[in-house]
């Protein structure tokens, strides 16, 4: 007997959870499914047709960006019950949405920006600077960079390791130490789990630059991929695909912005010898 789409729901969600995926998706992956599960839920995940999914996608009132998230989630849901053989096809895969032409590129910031804020750093905390720094230059997500302790700074080989179990995606990889995140780790200070609250945001307010949701690792992004032009490249690092790159970061900033983010450098007085 196939079963409903609450129970393929909770199946997948249990099957995502055994993987070790990150408890910010499965909050994420319950709050979509959910929403799709109401007046459904004793359907037969087989029964679900496109109308039902196109009108469930339409007829609330969403941003764009929560409608795109959404159905990506239950685009998962058909893929996942196609895997267990419960369904022969994914019913979603004709529905277009509309371009989101309000939609604004990540906000990133400047590289003067970044020395002020990694400067104040310096003044204030030397273990919320190193962190800092590994987020403007490798490109950490701030819940990665809670996670990593100083074990995955390889200075030896020239990598920051990002394993597999404190990733996002929950897929390991390697992020080049570029030479200006060398000089800023040289200052010292500890990479250690701190508060995100008592620690870094205090630090970010006492640098008077605002701040946006993940801002040093949308300049990362954008700035690794005006400077080396390598769209692979600055995917594997960043732990993105592709796509996403093209889409949102994409002639962002300019090659010669790069060239300066990647020659932020501590004062020479204050590097230590």
């Amino acid at each position: 007997m196939l079963p409903t789409v609450k129970e393929c729901i909770a199946e997948m969600i249990n099957a995502k959870a055994r993987a070790n995926r990150s408890d910010r998706y499965l909050r994420q992956l319950r709050v979509s499914l959910t929403s799709f599960c109401k007046g459904r839920a004793n359907v037969p995940i087989s029964q679900v047709s496109f109308g039902d999914v196109e009108k469930w996608v339409f007829t609330r009132e969403w941003a764009p960006k929560t409608r795109k998230g959404y159905l990506a989630d239950v685009r998962g849901l058909f893929r996942f019950a196609m895997r267990r053989g419960w369904l022969d096809k994914d019913v979603s895969i004709g529905i277009e949405l509309p371009r989101d032409a309000g939609a604004r590129p990540p906000d990133i910031h400047t590289p003067e920006q970044v020395f002020t804020v990694l400067e104040a750093a310096r003044k204030a905390d030397l273990d919320v600077m190193r962190h800092l720094a590994l987020r403007y230059f490798a490109g950490l997500r701030s819940a990665e960079a809670h996670r990593l302790t100083e074990e995955n700074i390889m200075l030896d080989r020239g990598y920051i390791e990002v394993p597999a179990s404190k990733a996002k995606t929950r897929r390991r990889r390697l992020v080049k130490i570029q030479p200006c995140l060398a000089k800023w780790l040289a200052l010292g200070g500890t990479l250690r789990p701190m508060s995100p609250s008592r620690s870094v945001r205090r630090v970010i307010r006492l640098s008077l630059v605002k701040w946006a949701h993940n801002v040093s690792r949308h300049s990362f992004v954008s700035y690794h991929l005006a400077a080396f032009q390598n769209a692979g490249k600055t995917a594997l690092e960043a732990g993105h695909s592709e796509q996403m790159l093209f889409a949102h970061y994409r002639e962002l900033v300019t090659p010669e912005a790069a060239a300066r983010y990647w020659a932020i450098v501590p004062p020479p007085s204050r590097a230590k010898i």
